[in-house]
Protein backbone atom coordinates (compact mmCIF):
# COMPACT_ATOMS: atom_id res chain seq x y z
CA UNK A 1 0.00 0.00 0.00
CA UNK A 2 2.92 2.40 1.01
CA UNK A 3 3.90 1.73 -2.79
CA UNK A 4 0.98 2.75 -4.29
CA UNK A 5 1.12 6.41 -2.18
CA UNK A 6 5.05 7.10 -3.06
CA UNK A 7 3.94 6.53 -6.79
CA UNK A 8 0.99 8.57 -6.19
CA UNK A 9 3.28 11.59 -4.42
CA UNK A 10 5.55 11.39 -7.37
CA UNK A 11 3.10 11.65 -9.93
CA UNK A 12 1.96 14.21 -8.66
CA UNK A 13 4.84 16.17 -7.98
CA UNK A 14 5.73 14.88 -11.73
CA UNK A 15 2.12 16.74 -13.06
CA UNK A 16 2.95 20.10 -11.16
CA UNK A 17 6.47 20.31 -12.82
CA UNK A 18 5.60 19.61 -16.06
CA UNK A 19 2.99 22.25 -16.00
CA UNK A 20 5.68 24.53 -14.33
CA UNK A 21 8.27 23.92 -17.18
CA UNK A 22 5.23 24.32 -19.87
CA UNK A 23 4.15 27.70 -18.42
CA UNK A 24 6.88 29.37 -17.50
CA UNK A 25 7.87 32.31 -20.18
CA UNK A 26 10.80 31.53 -23.03
CA UNK A 27 13.13 33.90 -23.04
CA UNK A 28 14.64 34.93 -26.33
CA UNK A 29 17.91 36.65 -26.14
CA UNK A 30 18.52 39.40 -29.15
CA UNK A 31 21.49 39.19 -31.27
CA UNK A 32 23.58 42.22 -30.81
CA UNK A 33 24.30 42.52 -34.99
CA UNK A 34 21.40 43.83 -36.51
CA UNK A 35 21.72 41.43 -39.78
CA UNK A 36 21.83 38.35 -37.80
CA UNK A 37 18.70 39.77 -35.32
CA UNK A 38 16.94 40.14 -38.57
CA UNK A 39 17.40 37.12 -39.98
CA UNK A 40 16.33 35.59 -36.93
CA UNK A 41 12.79 37.64 -36.77
CA UNK A 42 12.24 35.84 -40.56
CA UNK A 43 13.34 32.54 -39.38
CA UNK A 44 10.92 32.58 -36.64
CA UNK A 45 8.03 34.37 -38.55
CA UNK A 46 8.70 31.38 -41.36
CA UNK A 47 8.44 29.06 -38.87
CA UNK A 48 5.62 30.21 -36.68
CA UNK A 49 2.71 27.82 -38.30
CA UNK A 50 4.80 24.89 -37.73
CA UNK A 51 5.18 25.73 -34.08
CA UNK A 52 1.98 26.65 -33.70
CA UNK A 53 1.25 22.72 -34.34
CA UNK A 54 3.54 21.40 -32.25
CA UNK A 55 2.47 23.85 -29.28
CA UNK A 56 -0.88 22.67 -29.89
CA UNK A 57 0.28 19.04 -29.75
CA UNK A 58 1.63 19.46 -27.05
CA UNK A 59 -0.78 20.77 -25.09
CA UNK A 60 -3.45 18.48 -25.77
CA UNK A 61 -1.29 15.59 -24.99
CA UNK A 62 0.11 17.46 -21.73
CA UNK A 63 -3.94 17.90 -20.81
CA UNK A 64 -4.48 14.39 -21.52
CA UNK A 65 -1.34 13.66 -19.10
CA UNK A 66 -2.98 15.49 -16.71
CA UNK A 67 -5.95 14.25 -16.90
CA UNK A 68 -4.67 10.78 -16.92
CA UNK A 69 -2.81 11.63 -13.59
CA UNK A 70 -5.56 12.98 -11.50
CA UNK A 71 -7.48 9.67 -12.48
CA UNK A 72 -4.69 7.83 -10.99
CA UNK A 73 -4.13 9.72 -7.81
CA UNK A 74 -7.87 9.51 -7.40
CA UNK A 75 -7.91 5.36 -7.95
Amino acid sequence: MADHVTLKIFAALAAIASIWMDLRPKKRKQNADPVIAEADERERHTWRYPRWIVRTIQFVLGIWLLWEVVIFILK
